[in-house]
């Protein structure tokens, strides 16, 4: 019993030394038009979420904004999967391994710039 209970802590931390908690450019082009309620959507409404409240902290201490949408503007995921698309079209040569959180964040400074 101890043996089983050792081998399978053991394959278990195999497997948690290959995750990886930040998503790329790789895994969005492969699920985040597939499936809206997929973890990687979660996870670009996460970010989103992250910047809008970055955003409003900003405003709210008087400094310059991330970037500057329309004040009536809803950005959620089908607003940024177009920019994230034409994004990624106009830099081809970006790595497989480049940050979606930072894809999102150029692609929305360049959409919204201040």
């Amino acid at each position: 019993m101890r043996l089983t209970k050792f081998a399978l802590a053991l394959l278990a931390a195999c497997f948690t030394l290959n995750a990886s908690a930040e998503m790329t450019a790789a895994q969005y082009k492969r699920w985040a038009h597939a499936d809206n309620n997929s973890i990687y959507a979660a996870y670009i409404t996460g970010t989103i979420n992250a910047f809008g409240w970055a955003n409003g902290d900003l405003v709210a201490r008087k400094q310059p904004q991330l970037f500057c949408p329309p004040p009536t503007l809803a950005i959620g995921n089908q607003t940024v999967y177009p920019l994230l698309d034409a994004f990624f079209a106009n830099h081809p040569g970006i790595s497989e391994d480049f940050p979606i959180g930072l894809a999102i964040l150029r692609a929305l400074q360049g959409a919204y710039p201040c």
